[in-house]
């Protein structure tokens, strides 16, 4: 591969640090400043003129900052190696071999395209966060980047990043298809999240004014049907949201292409490009691929529609973090879903009759939630020296006993071929799509009450996270096992003995011993070394 010489960011990346670096401190220092008066009682104390000097003093030294971070930061090609250099006061310098390199970005908002400017970066299996990042490198030198490093090491294979590369166009999302996608989804809930400090502050507000001005005919109607006033409320909020939602799935996923370069095996890329005012292009590896997980939420299943999440190597799940980077399709019906998900795992078998767990789920799922509603219900009744409250419960312990048999009608699992596909959900669902040989630990647990029943709980961790198969029937359970842990030791080239039996890492059977004393106890687990591979 051809060696790139020591480079730096575009001048123009100064005011993009600059900025960036400014919002970060007024976006965690806002509520501390403006948050229950403290920003009046700033202002009253030290007067207006004094403020706007620190403020000016501030933005100096930060620009200067900026300025000297810019002038150390350098990054250069140099072998298989991407190296960094930055730092103020110490120097420090990050390696990242290509082989590591799983996910490379390139975005371009609005602010960077009116200099001509991109924001590079490259994520590694099992980074929490972004590993590399280049703010502000133009768009020729990003494009360079992203073929040396994504280029076959020791192969005569083609370089697919370059022009001549064969692109074929897998999906395009129609404006219909993005804004259904943002109906479906809960864009709007996680911005009201991050609002709710200030929104808390503008309530206060309003109510002050509210207090002070003789209020208009029409609110003082609301005022006397308070029924009304809050079904307008609702439907107020509703809408507030759902326009949101549109409007935040319009701004990531605009103009959304996804393509396909290489033909097959393991050097296959996925490229996915979207963005109304930020354009982003972001590739997956093939061969970095871990799972495939399909999301239905409950209004998306009431609109027929869904998305595909592509988890890798070290991938963080969504509800850990809904701001992590991962490559998601949106915008899909189910049909589309079905046949992008053939050609991302071509050798998996065809979406099928998903089997269900074991009954007593249904019945385990109903006895916790009915025990934590007895106790809350009983507390408040203590609380309020009311003993009627308890009937609550009445209704409550019915429904949900419904709740209960929705989640068990929503798992659903099955094995064939080497392949698995888990269900999960209540009202939504989350399916995913892995072969089995992915797998790098197997655990099987139980406890008391499962023991009873002869049910037992899989527990399947991959390189992006564990799977959880409850309450399978125990004999379903030790088959399933056996299967996965033969299809991974066949990939082991230092296979010792053929795994019929279920062993511990030293090679002992394993024995039912001291049960009874340990009600909640690992029948087996073992983890899997292997290189994890696309296709089985």
């Amino acid at each position: 591969m051809t060696e790139i010489s020591w480079q730096r960011l575009s001048p123009w990346s100064v005011v993009y640090l600059f900025l960036r670096s400014a919002l970060r401190i007024i976006r965690e220092n806002l509520p501390l400043l403006f948050g229950a008066g403290a920003g009046v009682a700033l202002f009253d104390g030290i007067g207006l003129r004094e403020v706007g000097l620190t403020v000016t003093a501030l933005a100096l030294i930060g620009l200067l900052v900026v300025v000297i971070q810019h002038r150390r930061f350098r990054f250069r090609i140099e072998g298989d190696l991407l190296r960094v250099r930055k730092g103020i006061l110490e120097q420090s310098e990050l390696k990242v071999r290509r082989a590591q390199i799983q996910q490379v970005m390139i975005e371009a908002p609005w602010h960077l395209r009116l200099f001509g400017l991109v924001r590079f970066s490259v994520d590694t299996p099992g980074g929490s966060a972004t590993e590399v990042e280049l703010p502000g490198i133009r768009v020729a030198t990003a494009h360079s980047l992203r073929s040396a490093l994504q280029s076959t090491q020791g192969s005569n294979a083609p370089d697919l990043t370059t022009n001549n590369a064969a692109e074929m166009p897998l999906f395009r999302a129609t404006t219909t298809a993005v804004m259904l996608h943002g109906l479906s989804n809960n864009y709007a809930w996680v911005a009201l999240v991050a609002l709710m400090p200030f929104l808390n502050r503008l309530g206060q507000g309003l109510h002050e004014q509210l207090e002070q001005m003789s209020p208009p005919e029409a609110l003082l109607v609301l005022l006397d049907r308070p029924l009304l006033a809050a079904a307008i409320l609702l439907a107020g909020l509703a809408l507030l949201l759902v326009t949101a939602s549109v409007v935040i799935a319009l701004l990531r996923f605009y103009g959304f292409v996804l393509e396909q370069q290489g033909a097959a095996g393991d050097s296959r890329r996925f490229r996915q490009t979207s963005g109304f005012l930020s354009r982003r292009e972001q590739i997956l590896s093939a061969s970095r691929l871990q799972v495939v997980e399909r999301m239905e939420t409950p209004i998306g299943r009431l609109l027929g529609r869904c998305h595909l999440v592509c988890r890798q190597i070290g991938g963080i799940h969504a509800e850990q973090d809904p701001g992590a980077q991962m490559f998601l399709v949106p915008g899909l019906d189910h049909a589309t879903a079905d046949r992008l998900l053939s050609v991302i795992w071509p050798h998996a078998p065809a979406p099928a009759r998903l089997g269900r767990v074991h009954i007593h789920y249904r019945r385990m799922n109903w006895l916790r939630w009915s025990a934590f509603a007895s106790a809350a219900v009983a507390a408040i009744a203590w609380q309020a020296t009311d003993p009627w409250l308890l009937l609550l419960l009445l209704p409550l312990l019915p429904l949900l006993a419904g709740l209960a048999h929705l989640r068990w009608l929503a798992v659903g699992w099955r094995a064939e071929s080497g392949w698995l596909r888990v269900r999960f959900g209540l009202l939504g669902r989350r399916t995913s799509t892995f072969p089995m040989v992915h797998v790098q630990r197997v655990a099987l647990k139980q406890n008391l009450f499962q023991r009873r029943r002869r049910v037992a709980d899989l527990i399947l961790t991959l390189a992006s996270g564990p799977i959880t198969l409850p309450c399978l029937d125990e004999t379903r359970a030790w088959a399933l096992l056996k299967e996965t842990l033969e299809r991974v030791e066949a990939l082991r080239e230092d296979v010792t003995r053929p795994s019929s039996e279920p062993f511990r890492t030293d090679g002992s059977e394993v024995r039912d011993e001291g049960a009874d004393q340990d009600p909640h106890r690992t029948l087996w687990t073992r983890p899997l070394d292997h290189a994890p591979r696309s296709d089985p």
